[in-house]
């Protein structure tokens, strides 16, 4: 089998969910027109989830599952990052990533499949079935996230990508998939599905998660965030030596008492522009230092073994 498209799906403590998954990921693609690498990573998981994975037998004739393990559980993020390479080493020419729980929609694939005019192919959140703190918290962090990079972030890692994007992500460091792909300057899509309720168990995504999740996705955007600081800076600076010019007016020019709170006033502005200032020059060096780093190549991943049709 010679496959063209490969689906990663990274996988931690999922021993309920993955042959659920599994199966009705392969019902999917059993309908896709072309022959289909299942990449599922396996995190590092405590529990039997890469045995239940290694289980699984595909009936598809167009589908071939592997299943790779890391070491120890590195994160979401690093699980996404070697699937892709083992990926790179296939025929694959476009790239699928999507959660292993069931919450990203399988049946958005087929219509991934058929679009080949975009380089990135994000599948936008619809409707979420998380709690209402959550969805309060998510919206917050939207809300942010819109401010600070000046562009709405409404999808998550399930996207698709072609072999110039991922030559980029494996070339390159990144703490927040899908934040960095949205900085790729390609033609891309977006379509909208419902995010789904888990197969099984519950939700690892609390409100630390989530806030670490937002923390990462604003990395990727570590240059805009430093602009930021910079205008702070700047109008903070403004504001001050017109309050100055201000005070210094009134001093020499009236009669008049200076009020204690412009005083005040002053040494706070004085206070939050040293502040600014200081955050940008630090986000600045640490811009550089993870400038510098390299991650192309670094091979973790063991081929635990997968299953094709008649196998």
């Amino acid at each position: 089998m010679q496959p063209t498209l490969a689906i990663i799906a990274p996988c931690f403590n999922e021993s309920g969910a993955v042959q659920p998954f599994l199966s009705e990921l392969e019902q999917v693609l059993a309908r896709v027109a072309e022959d289909c690498l299942l990449v599922l990573v396996d995190d590092g998981s405590l529990d039997d989830t890469r045995d239940q994975a290694l289980g699984f037998r595909t009936t598809a004739p167009n589908v071939l599952l592997k299943v790779i393990s890391l070491p120890y559980n590195m994160g979401h993020q690093e699980a996404i990052y070697q699937g892709l390479l083992y990926a790179s080493t296939t025929t694959a020419q476009r790239f699928v990533v999507m959660d292993g729980d069931g919450e990203d929609d399988p049946g958005a694939l087929v219509e991934l499949a058929g679009i080949r005019d975009a380089s990135v192919v994000f599948v936008g959140r619809g409707k979420r079935s998380e709690s209402v703190g959550f969805q309060l918290g998510y919206r917050l962090y939207r809300l942010v996230f819109r401010i600070v990079a000046g562009r709405s972030i409404n999808f998550g890692n399930y996207s698709m990508i072609d072999r110039r994007v991922l030559g980029a992500v494996l070339d390159r460091s990144f703490v927040h998939y899908a934040a960095f792909l949205s900085k790729q300057q390609v033609p891309s899509r977006i379509v909208v599905r419902d995010r789904r309720r888990r197969l099984d168990g519950i939700s690892k995504m609390g409100f630390h998660d989530l806030s670490v999740h937002a923390l990462r996705s604003l990395i990727e955007y570590g240059e805009e965030v430093l602009g930021v600081f910079l205008k702070a800076f700047l109008y903070l600076s403004l504001l001050f030596m017109l309050s100055v010019l201000a005070i210094v007016g009134i001093k020499v020019f009236t009669d008049l008492a200076i009020p204690g709170w412009a005083s005040n006033l002053s040494a706070t502005m004085f206070n939050s522009m040293l502040l600014c200032l200081g955050f940008f020059v630090i986000g600045l060096l640490l811009a550089n230092t993870a400038h510098r780093r390299e991650r192309a190549g670094r091979h973790l991943y063991k081929v635990a073994g997968g299953s094709a049709a008649g196998q």
